[in-house]
């Protein structure tokens, strides 16, 4: 997977999807993932299109794994800073 989760176009002839699907039922506790801060495109879009609004910053936590049928776990969430967004993650390691 070349794209990062937040990257890949979502926009649709109907216009931007509301935020993108997090994977609430796996967590991310034990594992080692990526912690990014996503930039956001005129203040509310992320790079892929996806409407978020404006507000405290956005990131993003994910991980590949070799699962075919996943490919890749990715969770969003809202936090001032990459501390205060770690300590949303209880239990997971990141790279740097």
């Amino acid at each position: 997977m070349n794209q990062l989760p937040y990257q890949v176009n979502v926009s649709s002839r109907y216009g931007a999807p509301m935020g993108r699907a997090s994977d609430p039922f796996v967590s991310l506790a034990g594992r080692t993932v990526h912690l990014r801060r996503i930039r956001l495109v005129d203040y509310d879009y992320d790079p892929g299109g996806a409407y978020w609004g404006s507000g405290v910053p956005l990131w993003c936590a994910w991980v590949d794994v070799a699962d075919a049928r996943v490919g890749r776990l990715a969770v969003y969430l809202r936090a001032k800073d990459r501390n205060a967004a770690k300590a949303k993650l209880p239990g997971t390691r990141f790279y740097r």
